[in-house]
């Protein structure tokens, strides 16, 4: 069994190809991809429709998070708690994070266009949410240069 398959077999997930070979894309990548970057990298008969329809299907699992980029991009990338070669985000208690849910800050490179996420930095409500409001996810990206672009 490979990476993407235990992983769909542990999430008690229906893994079809086109799940898992997407699936294989984003394990093979530690940065966020946008769908066409994705597309790119799939067999040339792989339906581009197929591919949003995936994605999102990840995105309602909690395999997956995107990230809004510039123009209005969207960029995927695999939950780092599915990476074998990364640890997982450190959390505190009060943060009451599920899986589905994508609490750290990204950090975008205005030269290359990379997309970078940046684990140790949990954005945070600075006030209470009103009453039956629940936050699933907090967007907070950092534009700027990356080391390689300065």
């Amino acid at each position: 069994m490979n990476n993407s398959q235990t992983l769909f077999a542990q999430k008690k997930l229906r893994a079809t190809s086109s799940r898992l070979i997407i699936v294989d894309v984003l394990l093979s990548h530690h940065q966020p991809l946008s769908h066409q970057d994705i597309l790119k990298q799939l067999p040339q008969n792989f339906d581009r429709v197929t591919l949003y329809r995936n994605l999102n299907w990840l995105l309602k699992k909690g395999l997956i998070h995107r990230i809004s980029g510039e123009n209005r991009t969207w960029y995927f990338q695999l939950n780092h708690e599915f990476f074998n070669s990364q640890p997982r985000p450190r959390l505190t208690a009060k943060q009451k994070i599920s899986t589905t849910n994508h609490l750290h800050a990204h950090f975008n490179c205005k030269s290359c266009g990379q997309i970078f996420c940046l684990d140790d930095i949990h954005p945070k409500l600075s006030h209470v949410l009103p009453a039956k409001f629940f936050a699933e996810s907090i967007e907070l990206t950092i534009k700027g240069k990356c080391s390689r672009c300065q």
